[in-house]
């Protein structure tokens, strides 16, 4: 085969130009350092100018590419999600939609109208086998989102037209009907992208509000979000994919359908084009072409830990300069490779074959979406080819033994979710099943929805999830280096008149599967469920007429149970536990009433009465009573109280008779209740008897339980209480001298409370005796001093003097408390001092002082200093001299310690005759 237009010899990389030929005259050592530092040039460009942020061609922003491109474990969250309407919403796909991500870069969400190819930066990071749908059908495909034209050199982009499918498949009639296959898909994560297999003809969605657009690229959508757990039904053409009647198509393409996939950007370099014509210099057909292409690039490894540089076109690099790739530069790099030849191809993404789980089932996982090519040819239509290479997905399948459990309580027939985890993170895509019977897989969150059986014990199983994840082309026969994780030589694969080789190449079977149930390693937990089953009916039962039967265990309706009355099925309980059943032919009287599902249900009996009310048991057989027991605090103590309360069918019931331990306790007031002590025992039965005879039952239990409770509970708060002073330094022997200096505190002030009492009780009987002896002087003084002693007994001044005595009194109270209190340091000394006790001239000195404030009254004599006293004295009238001679020796001995001699003293007693007479002369 020829080497021109720059092929690469057989299984060896393309050359990136012509050869140069040496002259053989030796090495020029100038050459050589030019050329060693041209070299050392490229190598710190290459370096600085993606940290410099150039763009290519692609970029306008002039930004790195990374901006907008997403790594296979990014692409749950790097992509721009298209609205339903066309167009981009600006909007990121869900991270739950898309798992750990997708090798294709697009995820189940609907998607977007351009997706960049690839990454700039190298990511291994292992993907989550998120499971997105379960399909059933006769046949496991590829299942197909949609399709991109315009190729950019860094991406993909789209501008579909859509239509409702009723109306048809957009450019349906361009791709011939083969073999047709019906299926179901369930999807396992929201969504509005429907992903069908090639080519669809028809899908329906369950809610009929929803509708089902095509677009003209094949892709299939909903023009809602449809929620997960929804299923769908769908049937697809295949178009015919044998070699003959491809070879057969020729090359009569649509002009408008072969100018817009055979575009190819001006910045690709014209190496791919001469390499690519090169490679398939002899293929007498288009189909020929493309799978000298496919197999060509398929010896490439497959790696996610693949990366581009920013600014030049990703299928030359992919074909010349990178060692290896993944889905998204395999598939671009064919889709260029064959436009360069004239032959229409497309960029298509989906996902890849699921893993056979179940009898014509299959669920498809996050990690295996995918990216592949179709091309058309003229009579047949659009034919999918698959080139990525072969290789292992690095997936993340944590191994067991794993975490189970249920997000509630063990109920029979109750909703639960099942989580699984490892060491505290989620476990995706592990299958679960119950007593043996697969219910699903974890989701995103590691968690399954199920219902649990109505049993007694179950037991919940979760395997690991499938280790094996290739891209197997079920129809094109992938070449045997998929099967084995070798490669193939190109020599054996080059040639399409070689079938013999290429038919070595192939696997003898088909896509890799596994069977449900034939993991031996896995992890289970058993559980046992609650399966009390009550039952009860609502309406009355009256023959003729109707009822509705409820049953239930515990919060769970008991559903889809066998309702029978007297052995005959009646009805069965719907999905909140009832069923309505008709009491037509029943006579009256008592019947069994009972529900049944699997092993489990209860019996009840049920009084149907007649239609006039004359059923002679309904008036002798009285309603039972119930009786309870409530504690203060919900806690029966022994010897404690306690309150019970009769009622029947809810309403209280009087006059009933209640025994404690068979001692009498008394009847029910018209509450229904009743207050009662329990005995000093560990329990209690309470007995309670209606006035109709009928008789209700209960037992308290725990009450020395409880007490001991309550006594640990008391002491472990003294405990913290004593912990918590003894942190802040309050100890015992502290907190008894507080004590007793507290009580001793008290005790000296009850003492001098007591001591000023009797003070002022004495003052009281002095003050008294000179009023009486007053009065009884006041004849006497009539009678010697006639009209001008009547006229001194004029009432305004008597009530004059009664005021100045008053408060003159007032002031010596509050002087004296002054004097034992402290209020003044220098008159509590002198009043205490040696001095006075050797002389008493102070005390002399202060009742003249509280004599003159007496006569003088001052308002507000309490709070007036001695100066201020003596100068209202003197404005009042009364001898300045005087005043001046007892308020100097008063100022001394209280504040200055001067006791006054007998001199001094002598002449305040003279000022104070004075201040006196000066005083009845102004009230004269």
């Amino acid at each position: 085969m020829s080497d021109s237009g720059g092929g690469s010899a057989a299984g060896s990389a393309p050359s990136s130009g012509p050869d140069v030929d040496g002259d053989g005259d030796g090495v020029e050592y100038g050459e050589l350092a030019v050329t060693l530092a041209a070299v050392l040039a490229l190598v710190v460009a290459a370096a600085l100018l993606p940290a410099a942020g150039l763009g290519g061609p692609d970029s306008p922003d002039g930004g790195s590419e990374r901006d907008g491109t997403a790594t296979p474990g990014e692409a749950a969250t790097g992509t721009t999600v298209a609205t339903p309407g066309g167009g981009s919403s600006g909007e990121r796909s869900s991270p739950g939609s898309l798992g750990g991500g997708s090798p294709s870069g697009v995820g189940l969400s609907n998607p977007p109208e351009r997706t960049r190819i690839g990454s700039t930066q190298p990511s291994g990071a292992p993907l989550a086998q998120t499971p997105q749908f379960v399909v059933e059908g006769p046949r496991n495909t590829y299942w197909r989102q949609t399709a991109y034209g315009r190729y950019t050199g860094s991406a993909w982009e789209r501008s579909p037209r859509w239509q409702s499918m009723g109306e048809g498949v957009p450019n349906g009639d361009l791709t011939a009907a083969g073999e047709r296959m019906a299926y179901d898909v369930t999807l396992l994560v929201p969504s509005s992208s429907l992903p069908t297999a090639w080519q669809p003809e028809r899908v329906q969605v369950p809610n009929r509000s929803v509708g089902v657009e095509a677009s003209t690229l094949g892709g299939v959508r909903a023009t809602e979000s449809l929620p997960a757990e929804t299923t769908y039904r769908a049937r697809s053409a295949a178009p015919p994919r044998s070699p003959g009647t491809l070879r057969a198509a020729g090359l009569d393409y649509p002009a408008e359908l072969e100018r817009h996939y055979t575009q190819v950007p001006e910045a690709t370099p014209r190496r791919v084009e001469r390499f690519s014509t090169g490679l398939t210099a002899d293929a007498e057909t288009p189909y020929d072409a493309a799978v000298i292409v496919r197999d060509w690039l398929r010896q490439k490894p497959y790696s996610l830990n693949a990366s581009h540089e920013p600014g030049e076109p990703i299928a030359d690099q992919f074909i010349f300069e990178m060692e290896s790739g993944y889905c998204q530069y395999y598939a671009t790099s064919m889709v260029v490779m064959l436009r360069t030849q004239g032959i229409p191809a497309r960029y298509v993404v989906g996902y890849a074959p699921g893993e056979r789980v179940g009898e014509n089932r299959y669920l498809v996982t996050a990690d295996r979406g995918h990216a592949w090519v179709e091309v058309y040819f003229p009579g047949t239509g659009w034919v999918r080819f698959d080139p990525t290479g072969s290789g292992d997905l690095p997936v993340k399948n944590p191994q067991p033994p794993y975490d189970l459990s249920l997000n509630r309580s063990a109920v029979a027939g109750a909703r639960v979710a099942v989580s699984v985890e490892k060491n505290g993170t989620p476990v995706v895509g592990a299958p679960v099943a119950i007593n043996d019977e697969r219910v699903g897989w974890t989701d995103a969150r590691g968690r399954v929805r199920t219902t649990l059986p109505y049993a007694a014990e179950f037991t919940v199983t979760a395997h690991p999830p499938d280790a094996v994840t290739k891209y197997d082309d079920d129809d094109d026969g992938p070449s045997a280096a998929r099967a084995t994780g070798g490669s193939v030589p190109v020599d054996a694969v080059r040639r399409p008149d070689a079938p013999d080789r290429l038919a070595a190449a192939r696997p003898a079977t088909g896509p890799l599967q596994r069977e449900a149930g034939t993991d031996t390693n896995g992890s289970s937990r058993t559980y046992r469920s609650d399966t009390n089953v009550t039952l009860s009916v609502r309406g009355r039962p009256v023959a003729g007429g109707g009822l509705t039967v409820v049953a239930a265990i515990r919060d769970v309706p008991f559903r889809g149970a066998t309702v029978t009355l007297d052995g005959e099925r009646i009805g069965e309980t719907g999905e909140n536990g009832t069923a309505g059943v008709s009491l037509s032919g029943v006579a009256p009287g008592t019947h069994t009433l009972r529900v049944r599902r699997d092993d489990l249900g209860t019996t009840t009996p049920l009084r149907v009465r007649a239609p006039n009310g004359s059923d002679p048991t309904d008036r002798t057989e009285p309603k039972p009573i119930t009786v309870a027991v409530d504690a203060p605090l919900g806690l029966p103590l022994p010897g404690g109280p306690a309150t019970v309360t009769a009622t029947r069918n809810g309403s209280p019931v009087a006059a009933a008779t209640v025994r404690v331990d068979g001692a009498a306790g008394g009847q029910t007031d018209a509450n229904g209740t009743l207050g009662v002590t329990l005995p000093v025992a560990g329990s209690a039965t309470i007995t309670a008897r209606g006035p109709s005879g009928t008789t209700a039952r209960t037992a308290v239990r725990g009450l020395y339980r409880n007490a001991v409770l309550l006594g640990g509970a008391a002491l472990a708060v003294l405990v913290a209480l004593g912990w918590r002073l003894r942190r802040r330094g309050i100890t015992a022997r502290g907190s008894a001298r507080w004590l007793g200096a507290t009580l001793s505190t008290l005790s000296a002030r009850a003492v001098a409370v007591c001591l000023r009492t009797a003070e002022l009780l004495a003052d009281a009987g002095r003050v008294l005796r000179r009023g009486l002896r007053w009065l009884a002087g006041v004849p006497a003084r009539v009678a010697a001093q006639g009209l001008a002693a009547v006229t001194a007994l004029d009432p305004r001044r008597l009530l004059r003097r009664l005021w100045r005595w008053l408060a003159g009194l007032l002031a010596r109270r509050r002087s004296d408390a002054s004097d034992g209190g402290g209020e003044s340091a220098p008159a509590g000394r002198v009043g205490g001092s040696e001095a006075d006790c050797a002389s008493g001239a102070s005390p002399t000195l202060r009742e003249f002082w509280r004599e003159f404030v007496a006569l003088v009254a001052p308002p507000a004599a309490t709070t007036r200093t001695p100066g201020e006293i003596a100068r209202y004295a003197v404005e009042r009238g009364l001898p300045a001299d005087a005043v001046e001679t007892l308020t100097e020796a008063y100022r001394d001995a209280e504040y200055g310690r001067l006791a006054p001699d007998e001199g001094r003293l002598a002449r305040v007693r003279e000022a104070v005759d004075r201040l006196r007479a000066a005083a009845r002369g102004e009230e004269s």
